[in-house]
């Protein structure tokens, strides 16, 4: 069973409104199409404000490690101003994981304590 999308409403609608040849009405629903289009191309353009700031931290990240030297989340925190507020260390661990997934940064854990290191 596939799901109706509101595009697929608006061309049964305009389908419908061809047949009954109300053409001002068929220029509202291809508008209304037109209107989605232009809402997924703005959706997906520029990241988030969030987004930006996490980008710009995992660059801090990279910036501050040091090769051959394992840290813990608590210690990178206190290297990154931006970290070191407020938050605990769950951002610095999702931001950390985040780049051993693109390839910068090496994990391991040892004794239930989680590391993390400069990819070589």
């Amino acid at each position: 069973m596939t799901k109706t999308t509101k595009r697929d409403n608006f061309n049964a609608i305009i389908a419908v409104l061809k047949a009954a040849k109300a053409d001002d009405l068929v220029a509202v629903m291809e508008h209304e199409i037109e209107l989605l289009d232009k809402k997924k191309a703005s959706a997906s353009s520029k990241p988030s404000v969030k987004q930006a700031e996490n980008a710009e931290i995992k660059k801090q990240i990279a910036k501050s490690l040091l090769l051959n030297k394992w840290y813990r989340c608590a210690e990178i925190k206190e290297l990154i101003p931006a970290l070191a507020d407020g938050e605990g260390t769950q951002r610095t661990a999702r931001l950390c994981n985040d780049l051993v997934n693109e390839g910068v940064l090496v994990k391991t854990i040892e004794k239930r304590v989680v590391y993390f290191a400069l990819a070589e």
